[in-house]
């Protein structure tokens, strides 16, 4: 197996992150992880970075800007590094870790793509990610115009036929 087209992270930067789990830094069939496991860890965790990346409004995925692919590509190492560390017992996946626990190695790593993307997001749309917005998106009032004046509503709650009651009085 090979890490997929579509994925950030490379096997051989995990193992220098974590070289204790390795033979003499590299992943192999013996390794706990074996490299097949680290190889299916980036391609699940790549998966659910793309899936958020689309779901922020990014078209460009999988991203290969160059600037936005190393942090993205060292982002997924960091997680899968974390992740082959729980597996052998440490780490903050570990059972002594201070995250995961109930919460569960899934929802920890969604958490920290949100937190990654809510951090990176306008930078990775300002280095060329194409980010279209959609055509509502920009709508909305003013309540004065360029005079300084007040302005109407477009629309008015007794324009469409509503009645309400004020329950104060």
């Amino acid at each position: 197996m090979a890490i997929g087209a579509n994925s950030y992270g490379d096997a051989a930067e995990i193992g220098a992150l974590v070289p204790r789990h390795t033979d003499k830094g590299i992943f192999t069939g013996l390794t706990r992880p074996t490299l097949t496991q680290v190889e299916t860890w980036v391609d699940q965790v790549s998966a659910v970075v793309n899936i958020m990346l689309a779901d922020s409004g990014f078209s460009d995925v999988p991203v290969t800007q160059a600037d936005v692919k190393l942090a993205l590509d060292h982002f997924v190492n960091q997680e899968v590094a974390a992740i082959a560390e729980g597996v052998n017992g440490s780490g903050r996946f570990g059972p002594t870790g201070k995250r995961g626990g109930s919460q569960g190695r899934w929802a920890v790593i969604v958490e920290d793509v949100q937190e990654f993307l809510a951090t990176f997001a306008i930078g990775i749309e300002r280095l060329g990610v194409d980010r279209p917005t959609e055509p509502m998106a920009g709508i909305s009032y003013r309540d004065i115009d360029e005079g300084g004046d007040d302005t109407a509503p477009i629309f008015q709650r007794k324009a469409f036929g509503n009645r309400f009651k004020d329950w104060d009085s």
